[in-house]
């Protein structure tokens, strides 16, 4: 399958946008690209479009948080991460106790 990002402004032919070395993203800029069927210089800009995915959120209106332990290494570092909105919390000083020892690497808390 051919990629086809613009069509040349003088043979029509589709063309893909050479980005090599990151060129040609960056907004509000006029970009410069040899054609490659007519070989005549073109110039083109470039605008991003942005793509939002909404997802129901429970957790923000009132239902309770849907808590997972981190899998963090090493274990001192866990803590808890809401699997609905990405809300952390971290570990009571028991809960952290009962990490530690469940790897065999109980340590006393500071």
């Amino acid at each position: 399958m051919e990629l086809r990002d613009v069509e040349c402004p003088y043979c029509e032919s589709w063309q893909e946008i050479n980005h090599d070395d990151g060129v040609g993203y960056e907004e509000d800029v006029l970009h410069q690209q040899e054609c490659r069927d007519c070989n005549k210089v073109f110039t083109f800009s470039t605008g991003i479009i942005y793509c939002y995915t909404a997802y129901k959120a429970d957790c923000l209106n009132g239902e309770e948080h849907q808590w997972r332990k981190t899998n963090t290494y090493p274990r001192q570092f866990s803590k808890w991460e809401c699997e609905i909105c990405e809300k952390t919390r971290p570990l009571s000083a028991q809960e952290m106790l009962e990490a530690m020892q469940d790897k065999g690497t109980a340590r006393p808390l500071a």
